[in-house]
């Protein structure tokens, strides 16, 4: 729902947002075991299917090494890239620690990394907001009721029929209020938008 324009993201001046570039995200790279230092792989990206870009990478003890191909336009040539990103360590409540990476350019600790140029950068480098930023109130309540019939295991609002096998009875029913209101209020909006209420 909401569609071209109902949000900012068709409005004239929106700021670029995150889900329009390939990012690295170190929570993913330790869920696939890939911060041990000495490992040697690769990340690829893909959109609608099709492979859409692709980066090795090296991990050290306290670097992470990316080697790959780049070109501002479609006609120009391409060009190798190597860039070093640092880590730095927080450490965690009940003992280890918990790996950042330092953007290059700003030195912040973060978790994400996008390239929105020619390196990859923090966010706040490229000036990117979030998604979630550049929704209409519409995008965000159909959001809301889209995570909730995930989290119940239903394609759509008529099928919230029985608690989820392990679920309480209560939170079932707070999640059901939660999914009709947000499902309401987005069809509220758009109702009187079009001028049917």
């Amino acid at each position: 729902m909401g569609g071209y324009g109902s949000g900012s993201q068709g409005r004239w001046g929106a700021m670029p947002t995150t889900g329009e570039y390939k990012s690295i995200d170190i929570r993913w790279l330790k869920k696939h075991e890939n911060l041990t230092p000495g490992t040697w792989a690769s990340l690829s990206w893909s959109c609608g299917g099709e492979p859409n870009g692709n980066i090795g990478f090296r991990m050290e003890e306290d670097t992470m090494t990316l080697t790959y191909k780049h070109r501002s336009r479609n006609d120009d040539p391409w060009e190798d890239i190597e860039q070093v990103i640092r880590f730095d360590r927080t450490p965690c409540y009940f003992g280890g620690f918990r790996k950042w990476f330092l953007c290059p350019k700003c030195w912040r600790r973060v978790a994400l990394l996008y390239l929105g140029g020619k390196r990859f950068f923090c966010r706040h480098c490229y000036n990117l907001a979030y998604n979630s930023q550049q929704e209409g109130e519409i995008d965000r309540m159909m959001r809301k009721t889209s995570k909730i019939l995930k989290r119940l295991g239903v394609e759509d609002i008529e099928s919230i029929l029985f608690k989820p096998k392990g679920m309480h009875q209560r939170t079932f029913d707070r999640l059901r209020w939660e999914a009709d209101e947000a499902d309401g209020r987005a069809w509220g909006i758009m109702g009187r938008r079009f001028g049917i209420v």
